[in-house]
Order: C-alpha cells, then structure tokens, then sequence
C-alpha cells in the first residue's frame, strides 16, 4: 500500500478570555487531511490585520520554516485580508476551519448529490469574498490566491452568482424527489439519527439495522442520507442517517445540505447520538448545537438521548453526566454500537416513544393479513367462523389507512 505524504500544518486558535473554545477539534478535523505537527493557541481581542497579534505572526515565521509547515489552519473565521497578509508572512497557504470542512467535505461526496452540495457550500462561502479576493490577487502573488489575478472583479462575481442560481435548481429537483420519496414512507414510523459528527451515528444504524454501512473513526464520512429498517422491532420502523453537526456550522452550510438534513425534521422521532467518552465540557457544547441546528430546521419531534461508546466510560461517569447536562438531557441511555450494548433496550425505548395507534380489522384476506404481519406490530389474533380478527399497532395514519382497505374488502 503507497504511504501518501500529507502537509505538515500548523493549527492556529485565537480565542477571548471568557471563550471555553480548544484546539481539540480543530486538530481532529484536520487530521482527515493532513499532519498536524504544531498548535498555537492565543487569548485576546482579534487583530484587524492578521486575527492573532503581530508579535505572534513575527514568532511564527520562524516556528514555521523550522518546523517546514506547509499549511496553516485557523479554527477562526479569517477575511480574505487576514489571510492575503498572513500567507505573505508564513509564505505557506493559508485557509481557516470553514474552508478546511469544505475540503473533508469533497473528500467524502460519493454521490451527484453530495457534490453539488458540497459545490454550492463552496460557492456560496466565497461569493461574500470574490471581489475582495480578486483584487489582492492582483496586488501581487501569494499562497492560495493564484488563479485569481485573471478574472476582472464584476465578472468572477458574477460567474459565482450564476453557477449558484443552476446549482440550486438541481438541488430544488432532488429535493422535490425526495418529498415525494418521504411522502411514500409516511405509512411507516421514521426515526432520524442527529448527532456530532463522529458520534458514532452510522455504527448506531448499522447495529439498530444489521447494516454494514462503512462506518470509519473520522469526521463528516456521512454526506448523504442512508435510511433503513429497524431488525427486531415488532413493526416496520426505519431509521434515517444524516450528515453530522458541528459547532459553529455557518447558514450557508445548513442551506447547502438542506435536503439531506430535512429528513431528520420530517421523523417522528429524534435520536440525538452523543459521544460518551467526550468531557462533561464537549458533550454540553455539542448537545447545544444539536438543538440549534435541530431548531433552525424546525423539527420539534420528540427526542431521545442517545450516550454512545457506554463502554469506554464507569458508572461514576454516567453519573455525572446524567446529573451534570440534567437540563440537556431527554430520556437518556447510555449504548455502544460497537459491542452491542443496550441496543435491545434502545429498540424498546423508541417504541415506547413513538406511542402508535391502535388498529382491529375482521377479514379473511390472506393478502392483508400477511401485509399486518410483515408491516405492523401484531398484538392478536382470533379465527372465528373463517375469518380472523387481528389487532394491531401501527402509526395512525396507517391505521386509518388499513381500516379503509379492509372497509372496502368488506370481510
């Protein structure tokens, strides 16, 4: 197998005082792609020129061709100035935390889909920028502007825009496609898996499923929606996997992963898939970004709590975590995909949260009773004088809808 070299990077974080923020994840995003061989971490107010203080950029100069850095990450957000002047001083590329998704992103969209999500992410992050990135690109080279000095500024502006206006049409057809597919499952229960990204929400489908969904210890391997049936339920349930969350996921990138993300606003209920193993610290934050993004998609079905990777932590952990993030949390379990642990349980948990109707049909058609077994939850079933009187659990409209047929059908 070729050992694929990969950039050494420097990541850099510039954080207030009263901020909680670490280079933590930071350093795991860019792992994906490349080498993390230095962090730098500075508290105080961002400076207009370079976002970290220029007595710092003047140190890291020299830390950066000692350590021959060849990348340089910013967990900030940074103007296309910023880093016009800071690659003009390291003398390397650099990109921040949003550009550096973007590339992960591309990385893992398989699909026509996934890419022009991805595509339209892009696009949309560096419209706001276009003109200013045109013209610093015409004051003199640097890392990570070239190409940019042979567009005038209104007409690279506008090849954004109209790239953006096709794109999203495309995107407009699947979405449309994919209400059409959802209205086809609204006979069947659907549970939507959210969760930080490596949370281990694919291991959790694969497990509550019997997939084998490649399922790999990175960020963002999800971009596209899976959506699969449930193994041992006593009914048809599916569950539906999306793309993960992180913090501070910019409007453009929820708008751009739209319709992957609205199947989880359209289920009846929500698995918010948490990290046990993580810190009292993370698991709060990301369980914030959970409900915000949850929140600005409009769901408001109801949830479960979901603490994954139950086998890496003791009972003291459990403990504070329940007591800790109490305010969080809604009914709480604590699982691992991995070993299998407690899934049974969870299976109980979900039906006894999705709260189905209850239906009773009289018939002797052989079709609709096989049709109630594979698909609904058979709680009897009596034969008298021929015929069979079956009740059953099943989402309402479901109910309703086996009660019409069975109408019709007349006995």
């Amino acid at each position: 197998m070729i050992n694929v070299l990969r950039k050494r990077a420097m990541l850099i974080l510039r954080k207030e005082f009263s901020e909680r923020k670490n280079i933590e994840e930071l350093k795991e995003l860019a792992s994906v792609l490349y080498e993390p061989v230095e962090c730098v971490v500075q508290v105080r107010p961002p400076h207009p020129k370079y976002q970290i203080g220029s007595g710092l950029v003047e140190k890291l100069v020299e830390k950066i061709k000692e350590k021959d850095i060849e990348i340089v990450i910013f967990d900030n957000r940074l103007s296309p100035t910023q880093k016009y002047n800071l690659a003009g001083k390291f003398g390397v590329e650099v990109i921040d935390k949003v550009e550096l998704v973007l590339r992960i992103f591309y990385k893992h969209a398989h699909t026509k889909e996934a890419q022009l999500q991805v595509r339209l992410a892009e696009l949309q992050y560096e419209l706001p920028q276009a003109k200013e990135k045109v013209r610093l690109a015409k004051l003199g080279e640097r890392p990570g502007f070239g190409g940019y000095g042979d567009y005038e500024v209104n007409k690279y502006y506008n090849k954004i825009k109209r790239e953006i206006a096709i794109i999203k049409e495309k995107l407009k057809k699947i979405r449309e496609h994919r209400k059409r597919l959802r209205k086809k499952r609204k006979k069947f229960e659907v549970v939507g898996l959210i969760g930080y990204t490596n949370a281990g929400k694919t291991s959790l489908l694969n497990a509550l499923t019997g997939e084998n969904k490649t399922s790999k210890n990175q960020v963002f391997t999800t971009l596209t929606t899976t959506t699969r049936a449930i193994k041992n339920a006593p009914r048809k349930i599916l569950v539906t996997d999306t793309v993960g969350f992180m913090e501070d996921l910019p409007p453009f990138m929820i708008e751009a992963f739209l319709s992957t993300i609205e199947e989880s606003a359209e289920s009846d209920l929500i698995l918010i898939v948490v990290d046990a193993s993580d810190s009292i610290e993370d698991i709060e934050r990301k369980l914030k970004t959970n409900y915000e993004i949850l929140s600005k998609i409009g769901c408001s079905a109801p949830i479960i709590t979901v603490f994954n990777k139950c086998d890496k932590i003791d009972e003291e952990k459990k403990k504070e975590i329940l007591t800790s993030l109490e305010r969080y949390i809604v009914s709480p379990i604590f699982v691992s995909a991995k070993y299998h642990i407690n899934i049974d349980k969870l299976i109980e948990l979900i039906l006894e949260k999705l709260n189905a109707s209850i239906g009773v049909v009289e018939t002797s058609d052989m079709k609709l009773i096989s049709y109630l077994y594979e698909n609904t939850e058979i709680i009897e079933k009596i034969e008298e004088n021929g015929k069979y009187i079956v009740t059953f659990r099943a989402k309402e409209e479901e109910v309703n809808r086996i009660l019409r047929i069975a109408n019709k059908l007349g006995g």
